[in-house]
């Protein structure tokens, strides 16, 4: 299946990115959401990214101005579906508003074409049932910054074709992302249960006053951080054991003594959530830089990352 028109229905931070992404590979890119003040601000962003991504060899000399004229807006998402082989849906992440999206996206994008959703944490088997084709429904779920990082997770639902995810796989791959299929339906997908399992013992290592929120972050940066960008926790381990059995061989007592004293929290104490919120305020970089100075600094970072392990 050949996509080459694409539609981004809602353009938020997310919408931008994914715009920014499509825009610089596809031929044409319809922009959506529910106002012309919505969408000026989201092509002024998506403008900023491409300037971004050219200044930076991310994107050959002229892309941007070539991308940015590849673009066109709407607020109806009818008119924004209409001829595209792929439509991404980056709206509020609550059940009633995405599945009110797509049921107006089913009803009014070709019969072929793929419709995808950005949810981080919901299952398309409950998004799908507002749709009559639910088999060509899925969820397309990206990194923040979008137009920098490349993994994107894939998640059918129940009765989402086997044939639809391995097209929107090779259409992500066509893009410049690295897809991962997660195979069994699960809140939170593979990246951000790996996030919430970090986060949850790095706040309850400030809540407990083990660490600082500098040092704590400092540690992960100049420790796990620096493995990361060229090994995941699995191959890390089969490393450290000289062999994946001899990891558990040697480290599973070890471990069991590390889990049993985590928290198990399900939710973020409010203590918790106060006292890491006035420690993060007290780190050198947040008290001396802005979020936008901050923002430009991590995605300026991330462009020697990338450069420097090759993705």
């Amino acid at each position: 299946m050949n996509i080459s028109r694409v539609a981004c229905i809602g353009v938020g931070l997310i919408g931008q990115g994914w715009a920014t992404v499509f825009a610089s590979r596809c031929d044409e890119v319809v922009l959506q959401d529910v106002s012309e003040a919505r969408i000026e601000e989201a092509l002024g962003r998506i403008q900023e990214n491409l300037a971004f991504l050219e200044e930076h060899d991310l994107l050959e000399a002229g892309g941007a101005s070539r991308a940015m004229a590849r673009l066109r807006s709407t607020t109806r998402i009818a008119d924004a579906v209409s001829g595209v082989e792929y439509a991404q849906e980056s709206v509020t992440e609550r059940y009633e508003v995405k599945k009110e999206v797509f049921r107006e996206m089913d009803a009014h994008a070709p019969g072929d074409a793929i419709l995808a959703s950005s949810a981080s944490g919901l299952l398309m088997t409950e998004i799908q049932k507002a749709a009559s084709r639910p088999e060509r429904c899925l969820l397309a779920h990206p990194m923040l910054p979008v137009h920098l990082l490349p993994c994107v997770e894939i998640a059918g639902g129940r009765q989402t074709s086997p044939q639809v995810v391995d097209a929107a796989r090779r259409f992500m791959e066509s893009q410049g992302k690295v897809p991962v299929v997660l195979k069994e339906e699960l809140p939170g997908y593979i990246v951000n249960r790996l996030q919430a399992a970090i986060l949850r013992e790095a706040i309850d290592l400030v809540q407990r006053g083990a660490a600082s929120a500098e040092d704590v972050d400092k540690a992960f940066r100049t420790g796990v951080g620096l493995r990361d960008p060229v090994m995941g926790p699995l191959l890390r381990i089969h490393l450290a054991g000289n062999g994946i059995e001899g990891f558990f061989a040697r480290f599973a007592e070890s471990y069991r003594g590390r889990w049993e004293s985590m928290v198990d929290w399900t939710s973020i104490p409010p203590e918790a959530a106060e006292k890491t919120a006035r420690e993060v305020r007290k780190m050198e970089e947040v008290r001396t830089k802005s979020i936008e100075e901050l923002t430009r600094w991590r995605d300026e970072m991330l462009v020697k990352v990338r450069k420097a392990v090759g993705v």
